[in-house]
């Protein structure tokens, strides 16, 4: 297959996390890099070998450019999608898809009248971690899943990140930021949400910026969300995000059927070993066959553990060539975005929200072993 040629804009933090393990994806080239400060730009692509340096304006004509990658801050991703939608390019933004539904929306007309695809991360439900949870999922190891509980808390990104105002204002928080990984994969896991009941509180107008004596960081979007959320398979699942809490014991993600529980690895990661627990013998006639019943057993990995991030771009670069939807595709990233929001709207009303929108539950991806090339048919 003709390799996918990339084109991304915004060279940030997160770049690297896409491009220190692209060389695992013979099938992505990344022919440019854009940002609107060309010091770095430039910087960054003699780091990585990129041809190109230029400017978004620059990168958006650009007739190599096949598939625009949108690493921009989050209030950017969609006029920036939209800029590449309308330039002829597919893309595929970080999360969030957008920071509204009207955006949404908006990207996902103007996709369908230009002809090309779009989606969103995260993507790390494609890793060898979930994919692995997945086919247990599936192949029943737990029996019927019914529920499941979600979490991830910290104690705020003022105390490591270099540029934090962006996450504490509007449109952004804890839910935006990191409730993605956990919504992406529930949905990879269940299917579809039907609706969201939540409570969306912030401790705290301000907080200290730390070592600047005096100044503070203004707290305008909640700082702690906790719900449920309703599947149309029927199961339910507990999420907490937080930036509010110091310590905790709290699973990141664990799913509870009627046969088993499993533990599945940080949804933030795309490696790490499932954890499995059977019903003990008896209980529901089960296959007892390793891992057995009764106690937590580490499971074998069925999919290929160095992925990283640059396989969203290589399945979205599939789903190009083979005119099929992307697992990440835009259906599935509104969806995504829908169930995101519902949380605080849940709290503001003080009611259940429904879901208005649906996806298809993502294909599974097949399984190769750690020398496989990878797979996405």
């Amino acid at each position: 297959m003709e390799p996918i040629r990339v084109g991304i804009i915004g060279v940030g933090n997160v770049l690297n996390q896409y491009l220190d393990k692209i060389g695992v994806h013979p099938d992505v080239q990344i022919v440019a890099l854009a940002d609107v400060n060309p010091e770095a730009v430039r910087k960054r692509a003699a780091e990585y070998d990129v041809p190109k340096a230029l400017t978004p304006d620059e990168l958006l004509a650009d007739e190599d450019v096949e598939l625009v990658l949108n690493l921009t801050p989050p209030k950017l991703h969609a006029p920036v999608t939209l800029q590449a939608i309308a330039a002829g390019k597919h893309v595929l933004s970080e999360k969030p898809f957008a920071t509204s539904l009207e955006e949404a929306k908006q990207i996902l007309e103007a996709a369908r009248e230009a002809g090309v695809k779009v989606g969103s991360a995260p993507t790390t439900f494609l890793g060898s971690g979930m994919q692995t949870s997945r086919k247990l999922i599936d192949d029943g190891w737990i029996g019927k899943p019914v529920a499941a509980f979600a979490s991830f808390a910290c104690r705020g990104y003022e105390h490591w990140h270099p540029n934090v105002d962006p996450f504490y204002s509007p449109g952004a928080g804890p839910m935006l930021d990191i409730g993605p990984y956990l919504i992406t994969n529930l949905v990879n896991f269940f299917g579809p949400v039907s609706r969201v009941s939540a409570t969306t509180p912030r401790s705290a107008e301000t907080r200290p910026r730390p070592g600047k004596d005096g100044e503070v960081i203004q707290i305008q979007t909640p700082t702690h969300v906790t719900g449920t959320l309703d599947f149309e398979s029927g199961a339910t699942a507990t999420v907490i995000v937080s930036w509010d809490i110091w310590n905790h014991n709290l699973p990141h993600l664990e799913i509870y059927g009627t046969g088993g529980s499993l533990a599945a690895p940080n949804p933030d990661h795309f490696s790490g070993a499932p954890v499995l627990r059977r019903g003990e013998p008896g209980d529901l006639a089960l296959d007892m066959t390793p891992p057995g019943g009764g106690d937590w057993r580490e499971t074998p990995i069925t999919h290929r553990d160095d992925a990283y991030r640059g396989i969203g771009l290589a399945e979205f670069g599939y789903a190009i060539r083979k005119g099929v939807e992307p697992r990440t595709g835009g259906d599935f990233a509104y969806h995504v975005l829908e169930v995101l929001l519902a949380f605080e709207a849940s709290s503001e009303h003080g009611k259940h929200i429904a879901i208005a929108s649906t996806c298809e539950r993502p294909r599974p991806l097949p399984s190769v072993g750690p020398q496989e090339p990878y797979r996405f048919d």
